[in-house]
């Protein structure tokens, strides 16, 4: 009997892919401050190329290494739309509907903006059998992404419960304390410090239902959350991105089954894994933590190398961004 299901690649791969990452990025860089781009926001990060979180995401998957944006996956038609409502950058805060003038303030609210699409046979899996899944990704997302307790003590040890036991002792080295940016894909934490509002974050996105090259049943998500956070003075503040931080997250989900696994290697398991963030507090970010982007020196904005219009990063149909405006 095999004791854990394989993995994706091995080590040799996960060094020759953080070395391409490195070079790409630099590349990237350079081609942009050549070109002379400036972009909309002083704090967006991408997090599929912080260098840190190559190495610690190789294990478990993750493909977006080569510096190019991956193709974007149609929504299924069950998904939830999205809104092409402009970002009003400048406009007054309003601290009880913080999403207003932002694309988010069409999201529908926490847990209702994840919703999985009608079941169906998939491969060798039953309807029933996809949609039983499709629901355990469904909570897994809502513990990770918007349970107040996981955010604000960042003790993800309610999203790890429902992980396969094997996969957990896999991860416990990246989730010890002062190593957050490495498991960054596990949940979100809040910085400390920071304080959301007594609203529910807005959230849109998807999932698809599938079969991977190794025959097991494996659920895509491609997800948008805004979060909203209190200012001490809102006074000055320059508009609502300066306390709404979103964050985008394709990660795939496999079910382990198969009887030729170890008990404790059976159940859910990470798969390719891609994020990013925008308008965030960079130093922060740079710990593995969620906060806004008002903390943010006012100078970041001239080296950002962003050159989307803001609103495309509240879509989740466009491929994933490859800028990080942080750096």
């Amino acid at each position: 009997m095999a004791d854990l299901p394989p993995d994706l690649f091995d080590a040799d791969w996960a060094r020759e892919a953080e070395r391409r990452a490195l070079r790409d990025h630099r590349r990237a860089t350079r081609a942009r401050k050549a070109r002379g781009l400036t972009g909309p926001s002083r704090g967006a990060l991408l997090t599929a190329l912080s260098f840190s979180a190559v190495v610690a995401l190789a294990w478990a998957g993750f493909a977006f290494l080569d510096g190019t944006a991956p193709t974007a996956s149609a929504p299924p038609t069950s998904a939830a739309s999205t809104s092409t409502a402009p970002l009003r950058a400048h406009a007054e805060v309003d601290l009880t509907r913080p999403f207003a003038d932002t694309p988010a303030a069409m999201w529908r609210e926490g847990a209702g903006g994840i919703e999985p699409p009608p079941a169906h046979p998939v491969g060798p899996y039953s309807a029933e059998q996809v949609g039983q899944f499709m629901e355990r990704v469904r909570r897994l997302i809502i513990t990770a992404r918007l349970d107040r307790t996981v955010l604000e003590t960042r003790d993800p040890s309610l999203v790890l419960d429902q992980l396969a036991p094997a996969l957990v002792e896999k991860l416990r080295p990246e989730l010890a304390p002062g190593k957050e940016k490495e498991s960054w894909y596990v949940a979100e934490r809040i910085a400390a410090g920071a304080r959301l509002l007594p609203v529910q974050p807005r959230v849109t996105g998807w999932m698809t239902p599938t079969v991977n090259e190794h025959g097991e049943l494996t659920i895509r998500t491609n997800y948008l959350v805004a979060y909203a956070f209190d200012v001490p003075d809102p006074t000055k503040i320059d508009g609502p991105m300066d306390i709404v931080a979103v964050v985008r997250h394709e990660i795939e989900y496999r079910w382990i089954d198969d009887s030729k696994y170890a008990a404790d290697a059976r159940g859910v398991w990470f798969g390719e894994a891609r994020g990013f963030s925008y308008s965030v507090d960079c130093a922060q970010s740079e710990h593995g933590f969620l906060a806004p982007d008002y903390n943010n020196p006012r100078e970041t904005a001239a080296a950002a190398g962003h050159h989307r219009r803001s609103e495309e990063y509240f879509d989740p149909n466009i491929p994933m961004p490859t800028e990080d405006g942080c750096r």
